[in-house]
């Protein structure tokens, strides 16, 4: 108990670390820059959410299963993840080119701001957070906390940095000129990083071929990690297409913050992820679920205090300290709020489904509702813009819940009646 109360400690540090510095990189970006070029900058970086999944093809969080249930295999599926996430990148940046010019035609800002931010948090993100994972797998939490704290120093000390460069040269200004700083920022810390997990783990054997069982296995994370980016990400990045880029700051600043106030709930499960994979291998589904309820309420009170906390502080926040810049992202900061409790719920359910293994059926689920959320916002922000994009957003979150929930009851039931065959045949 004491060991696990120390994960956790190690956890709040590093995500409580990325939680101050998140929070100060994106107040300080939304201050620097106009609520345009924050427009921009919400939909480039959405779509690269809605693409990273796939950076990789989700063997990230493959290596964790490895680490956890078969760490003899490590460095086969450590060497595999290294080229695949080169290779996919690959791709990916062709596509995401296409998305950028159909959403933005021929503007030539979001283009460059597209191909340096892809570089950095499609290709070398991933390799950071693929050492990240690695050290919480093998119960270093204490380097994955520095890391994750780290991650968001980085991004701070880039707009410290533009802000520095700006005030010194007049002409250094503008999106693009902070995305390089971000860039070179960027590539020095993964250097950094990358180096020292191979010094502190096992070396990847990269002569090794790309197991198609991984590959299988690997892209029902992504395609469930890539859906659940959609229905995160669509609506900021359809709103840069049919709505003004102001009204698409607005709303990425809302959401912004709810990110923000979700990272110590993201604490909690990234320690508890590798155990229900654990929970899984000695009690299937019955053991995940168990797990899931001594982890559900306390972290479901928790989220529902800082959410009722936010509501009053946060409008005040906003106004002293923007004016009336963001004002208008008050009330869409409002109604967006349940958000914070249902991706509690459903994140820590859909953890247990995959923990019992049916990561399959967690995908499944989790592309019917970024369908439907995609098809929602494709109509509503058209016709409603801002306010579709809340409805689409509220209503696809709770929908997953529902299904996730559905999920595990059904296989709890059926788990339950193969025990009594079972039982009743013996």
């Amino acid at each position: 108990m004491n060991s696990m109360a120390k994960k956790i400690g190690w956890m709040l540090y590093g995500q409580g670390g990325r939680l101050v510095f998140q929070t100060i990189y994106f107040l300080g970006l939304a201050f620097v820059f106009s609520t345009s070029e924050y427009g921009i900058y919400v939909s480039v970086t959405a779509l690269i959410v809605i693409l990273s999944p796939f950076c990789g093809l989700g063997f990230n969080s493959l290596i964790v299963k490895i680490i956890s249930t078969d760490e003899k295999n490590f460095p086969r599926i450590f060497g595999n993840t290294i080229k695949i996430t080169v290779y996919t990148y690959l791709a990916l940046l062709l596509i995401g080119l296409s998305a950028i010019l159909l959403i933005f035609n021929t503007s030539r800002i979001a283009i460059m701001l597209f191909l340096i931010m892809s570089l950095a948090d499609l290709l070398l993100l991933k390799f950071t957070e693929m050492s990240s994972q690695i050290f919480i797998a093998k119960g270093k939490v204490k380097i994955s906390a520095h890391i994750l704290n780290f991650i968001s120093i980085v991004r701070f000390l880039s707009i410290l940095i533009y802000i520095i460069l700006s005030k010194l040269f007049l002409i250094f200004t503008g999106l693009i000129n902070w995305a390089i700083v971000y860039l070179i920022c960027s590539v020095l810390f993964t250097i950094i990083v990358f180096v020292f997990t191979l010094k502190k783990s096992e070396k990847p054997i990269l002569r090794d071929k790309i197991k198609l069982h991984y590959i299988r296995e690997g892209v029902y994370f992504s395609i469930g990690l890539s859906s659940q980016g959609v229905y995160n990400d669509v609506d900021k990045t359809l709103l840069g297409k049919y709505a003004t880029l102001e009204t698409t700051g607005l709303y990425g600043f809302a959401y912004k913050i709810l990110d923000v106030m979700f990272i110590p709930v993201k604490a909690i499960l990234a320690i508890t992820f590798p155990m229900f994979f654990r929970a899984g291998k000695e009690g299937g589904i019955l053991e995940t679920v168990k797990l899931s309820k001594k982890i559900l309420i306390p972290l479901t009170i928790f989220t529902f205090l800082i959410s009722l906390t936010a509501y009053f502080i946060v409008p005040l926040f906003i106004n002293e300290f923007f004016y009336n810049k963001y004002a208008g992202s008050i009330e869409i900061f409002k109604l967006l709020l349940p958000i914070v409790i249902l991706r509690n719920i459903h994140y820590i359910l859909a953890d247990a489904i995959t923990g019992a293994g049916f990561q399959k059926e967690r995908s499944i689920i989790q592309i019917i509702v970024a369908g439907v959320n995609f098809i929602l916002n494709l109509y509503l922000i058209k016709t409603y813009q801002v306010s579709g994009a809340i409805f689409a957003s509220l209503f696809c979150d709770l929908l997953m819940v529902l299904l996730i929930s559905i999920l595990v009851w059904y296989k709890i039931k059926n788990t339950k009646l193969k025990n009594e065959v079972y039982n009743e045949i013996s």
